[in-house]
């Protein structure tokens, strides 16, 4: 188990979780964009509760260990969920074209008239 520490205030979520929140974020903050997730975490009264996090490029959160717990936290949805929005920023990645290599003249359809010279 880990705790988030958001603000003033902190929560008790699984490792997975914990991690996956944390890289979300980053990958938010780097593309300067923000998001909320609702995420599974231990309530005051130690049990299993829902949170809503608003992650964004001013989220200041630290992450740290947790003692043993009685209560395992686990949402390999929610996970795989954060994975697929860190992958969605990633976005397709450019490539330098090498010498010599063509490209087809994508206007040439739309606007014939911008090739006849």
């Amino acid at each position: 188990m880990k705790r988030i520490h958001y603000a003033d205030e902190y929560i008790v979520t699984g490792d997975d979780i914990a991690d996956a929140v944390m890289a979300y974020a980053r990958g938010l903050a780097l593309k300067g964009r923000s998001d909320s997730v609702e995420l599974p975490a231990l309530t005051p009264e130690g049990e299993v509760g829902r949170f809503q996090v608003l992650l964004g490029p001013a989220s200041q959160m630290v992450v740290s260990g947790e003692p043993d717990s009685l209560v395992v936290i686990e949402d390999a949805d929610l996970v795989a969920d954060l994975r697929a929005r860190i992958d969605g920023l990633e976005g397709p990645s450019a490539r330098p074209s090498s010498p010599g290599e063509r490209f087809p003249d994508m206007d040439a359809e739309q606007y014939p008239e911008s090739r006849a010279g």
